[in-house]
Formats: structure tokens, sequence, C-alpha cells
């Protein structure tokens, strides 16, 4: 943990004051990011452009931005604002830049806020081969607790002579060296990978996988993993998302072994470079991630992640147990029933008052024990019909999945999922 200098007591009271005031002037439109990142692969850095546009019909008169500590902000441009600064402010449990803009109140035009800043790439973002920009690379600006603000985008890429980009969707204009996409996902998914050399290959039914590997060439273990993932979107599509199926997804494998994660716009990131389903750890690792496409609209800072974390975990067990391994089913859900004994209740747990094990526990593993036992109150069919519902409608409250199940499942299993989550 790092501790942020020490504030002066002028400098917090006006913090405090902006945040307050963003908070009681709520967005009445959607913003929207145009990102304009330059890359030098080599050296390992780069130069980022990133305007941030309120709508006209948005009155917000704060804006705050936070962007990563390590990187150098050389220009701050905001015409309108009435005062504009830059803090460094604790967050969460670190410290970062805080942009500080203020409007004046009630103005009813579009403005942006375009910032300018040169980084370093992280050691755990980039090969020998290639350079990932994504959600773990923490390189775009977000507002406090909104990191997983859905946003429209574009973002262009701008590389040296000899290599390549290539995103979770292909590029909506392409030029030597400069490609550019442009989607809707959540502020800090925009993902791109940078590299001279590039390995594809699409699935060959269904709705179309494609896996985009560098490094090395796809081996037969990346198309059985293929295989798999074509099978495991397969059975979303009749089972959680019936109602909002995937059309189309794509899995980077950048091969800088840092993790896995699953992303808004209909891709993952599966970083490891000797990744097998044929292990069943790594097998629901690809599940897990590919169902984050619907499992995605809770918070990350309270409560509400459980409807991310552990939806995606039993989603995962859901597709191990119907592709036959119910032996693997049940041995997964007690070793996650072994950790969650005299663990807080998911209903108003505070992360941030626990270490990150406690954390999984509870948003992970006592959530999916919950899920389970959901089900088994229920029937598998009416749950599937409750996850289908919640996908489709993005819930992202406890609140309104309670509600959910109360329309699905009638007001007595609501009472009884209130008191689960609650106990």
């Amino acid at each position: 943990m790092l501790t942020p200098p020490p504030h002066p007591v002028k400098y917090l009271l006006l913090f405090l004051l902006l945040t307050a005031l963003s908070a009681s002037s709520p967005a009445l439109a959607t913003p929207s990011v145009r990102v304009t990142l330059q890359v030098a692969p080599e050296a390992h850095t780069f130069t980022c452009r990133y305007r941030f546009t309120l709508p006209a019909s948005d009155t917000t008169s704060v804006v705050l931005l936070n962007l990563n500590r390590r990187y150098k902000l050389q220009q701050v441009q905001a015409p309108r604002a009435v005062q504009q600064r830059v803090a460094s402010v604790l967050y969460v449990r670190d410290s970062v830049q805080q942009i500080q803009v203020r409007y004046a109140p009630n103005q009813r035009r579009s403005r942006y806020i375009e910032l300018v800043y040169t980084g370093e790439i992280g050691q755990s973002n980039y090969t020998d081969q290639a350079v990932l920009f994504s959600s773990r690379s923490e390189w775009i600006p977000f507002r406090p607790y909104q990191e997983y603000e859905i946003l429209p985008y574009q973002l262009t890429v701008q590389v040296p002579p000899g290599y390549q980009v290539r995103g979770t969707r292909p590029p909506s204009r392409q030029q030597p060296c400069r490609y550019t996409f442009k989607g809707t996902t959540s502020v800090i998914d925009l993902t791109v990978l940078v590299a001279q050399q590039f390995y594809q290959a699409v699935s060959a039914a269904g709705p179309p996988i494609t896996f985009v590997k560098t490094g090395a060439p796809l081996t037969h273990t990346d198309s059985v993993n293929l295989r798999q993932a074509e099978v495991i979107t397969a059975f979303y599509n009749r089972t959680i998302g019936r109602l909002a199926p995937i059309n189309k997804f794509t899995v980077l494998l950048p091969g800088n072994n840092s993790g896995a994660y699953g992303l808004l716009d209909d891709a993952t990131v599966i970083t490891y470079s000797d990744f097998d389903v044929a292990q069943t750890d790594e097998l629901l690792i690809l599940a897990h991630e590919i169902s984050h496409r619907w499992w995605a609209y809770g918070s990350f800072h309270d409560e509400t992640d459980w409807l991310n974390e552990a939806f995606a975990t039993y989603s995962s067990l859901l597709y191990l147990e119907a592709s036959g391994d119910e032996a693997g089913y049940q041995k997964e859900l007690a070793r996650l029933a072994q950790t969650t004994t005299d663990k807080p209740p998911i209903w108003g747990f505070d992360r941030y008052k626990y270490e990150f094990t406690m954390h999984r526990r509870v948003m992970y593993n006592k959530g999916t024990g919950i899920l389970h036992a959901l089900r088994t109150r229920v029937g598998t069919e009416q749950f599937l019909n409750i996850l289908a519902t919640t996908a489709a409608q993005k819930t992202s409250t406890n609140p309104g999945f309670v509600q959910l199940v109360e329309q699905v499942a009638g007001p007595e299993t609501g009472s009884w999922l209130l008191a689960e989550l609650k106990r």
C-alpha cells in the first residue's frame, strides 16, 4: 500500500466540496471518449491524448478524472470551465493525479476535457513481441468510482512502421501505422494489442470466435482452446445469454502472464503463455471470463460486485456440469463452501475494511453458494430464467436482483434470497 503525500487543509476542503457538487449534479446523458494513443513499442513508452466529452443535455457542474500517478500530465484543456486544477489525492488505497474541473451551473452546451500525458508501459504489460493496453494496464483516466462506466468511444492507435494493432473488434478504419476502433464499453476496458506479428484463428461453427495471438504461432493446444471457447459460447447463448446472445467474440493471447479478465466489448484477455483447457481450473477460467460479457454491471467497489464475480463463477460451474463433469462441479462447490463459514454477509459488505482474500471469499465464493442454493430451491429451468433475465436487463443492484427473483419465482423466494444475502 502506498501512502499519499500530505494535503493542505484548504485543498482537502476544496476536494470534498467538488466531490459533493459532482454527486449532486447527476448526468442526464451519456458522455463519450475520444482517444489517440501513440506507442513506441521498443522503448516501452506511449503518449495519449484523451478527450472526455459531456453532451449538451448533461448539466454536471464538476467533473473529476483520476489518472495514474506514474504518468506525466503535459496538458489539460477544458474550454468553458471556470476553474481547473490538478491535485494528488488518495483513491481507495493509493494516490492518483486528479483533474478537477468546475463549470458554471446549468450550462447546456457540449463541453470537453482533454488531457495529454506520457508514460512508460509497465513490465507486466509487454513482452519481447507485444505491448498490451487494457484494463490491467491502468492507462486510461476515469471518473472516481466509475471505472466501469459504459461509454461510446473512438480509439486511434499510431505505431511505428512494421507494427500492427489488434483490438477487441476489427478497426473501423485502417491506414499504414494508424488504426481506428469504435464501439461502446466500460471506460477502462479500451483494449489494443501492438506487435509486429499476429497469428489468428476463427471458430468453424456458431458465432465467430477469434483467437489473436502474439509471440508464437497457434499450437494444437490453442486450437483445442478455441474449440472449447466455441462450445462454451454456444452453451451460454442457450442458457444465461439466450435473451442477449453473443454474436461474435475475441480472445486476445498476448503471452505476458499477468492473469485473465473479461471485457464488455465481446472479448476477453487470456495472458497465460501455457494456457490449456484440458486442465479443469483453466477450463473454468475460460468459461468464467467469457461469461463476464453478461456479468459486469455491478460496482467493483461495493457489495454488488457479487453480481459480477459470483455470477461468473457459477456460470463457469454450470458449464462444467453441462459438459458431463458432475463430479468436478460438486468438488468445486464443496471447495468454495469451505472458505465461507462465518464470513460477513454480502448485503452491506465493505471490501475496504478487509484484505482481498476476504473480498474473494464473500463476493466470489459465498455468492456462488447462494446461487447454487437458489437453483436448488427453484429448479434449474426457473433458475436459468432468472439468470437470462438478469443478464438481459443488466441488473446492477442487490435490491434490483431480489425484485427480479420475486417476479420470476414469487415473494417467498425473494424474502428467502434477501435473508441469505444478509446472513
